[in-house]
């Protein structure tokens, strides 16, 4: 009689591998932030969806000035701060960050863009060309809480297109509340200048190629809005 448990378990190891990879998949992706008015500072609960990654690593801050620091870093994808654990134990943030010329965390480098006060991670590097991603919670909605206790969208409660949550915190109403969503933004970095990553600001970098990369997104149907496009046009141009 033949037997079947080679086959069972071989289907059972598929299986499994499927499921991990399917939650790791899960895993990367950020929840949405709900806050409000009331809640002050950040609450631990909404410190802990913020940060980038599950827990502080170890990581280096390189300055202008040649000096390098060693320090226990994360990212907070809603201040968009780099924060850092001292030796009493106090989270505190990264603060005078145009002295700062780069900063690793575990394995992925941080370039800091002084020009747009943003943090920029690095993606890829071709040909000198670097795509970064600036990655950070935006404000997406804001409810407002009527009767019967249904929550509803409003459309501009706020008055204001601030979406730092700071600011536009002060001035929520008591019966409403702020939803973030995480947002990527990609940029392009030659040396120490940084430009969205736009097809105008693409052409600029291969200005004698403009007519063949022109030609060469249409046919393609490029428009830069994901990482795996702007890798493509990047390895295309830089063989150009």
């Amino acid at each position: 009689m033949p037997s079947y448990r080679p086959l069972l378990n071989h289907f059972v190891a598929v299986l499994c591998l499927v499921l991990l990879t399917v939650t790791a998949s899960f895993a990367q992706e950020k929840e949405k932030i709900k806050m409000k008015p009331t809640e002050g500072k950040l609450s631990s609960t909404v410190r802990s969806k913020a940060y980038y990654y599950p827990q502080f690593q170890a990581g280096k801050v390189s300055f202008i000035s040649g000096v390098v620091s060693s320090a226990t870093l994360n990212y907070n994808m809603l201040t968009g701060e780099v924060e850092f654990i001292n030796a009493r134990k106090d989270t505190l943030a990264v603060d005078n960050m145009y002295l700062i010329k780069l900063i690793t965390i575990g394995t992925d480098s941080f370039y800091y863009d002084a020009e747009s006060t943003q943090l920029l991670k690095l993606v890829d590097d071709i040909s000198g060309r670097k795509l970064l991603v600036k990655e950070k919670y935006a404000l997406a909605d804001v409810k407002n809480v009527g009767a019967m206790g249904v929550e509803s969208s409003t459309a501009s409660p706020t008055n204001t297109t601030n979406t730092d949550f700071r600011q536009t915190q002060n001035k929520l109403k008591s019966n409403e509340s702020m939803i973030f969503s995480a947002r990527s933004y990609y940029y392009f970095g030659v040396q120490d200048k940084y430009l969205p990553a736009t097809k105008g600001n693409f052409l600029k970098l291969f200005p004698q190629h403009s007519d063949k990369l022109k030609s060469y997104m249409k046919e393609n149907n490029l428009d830069l809005k994901s990482k795996e496009e702007i890798q493509k046009l990047l390895q295309y141009a830089s063989g150009l």
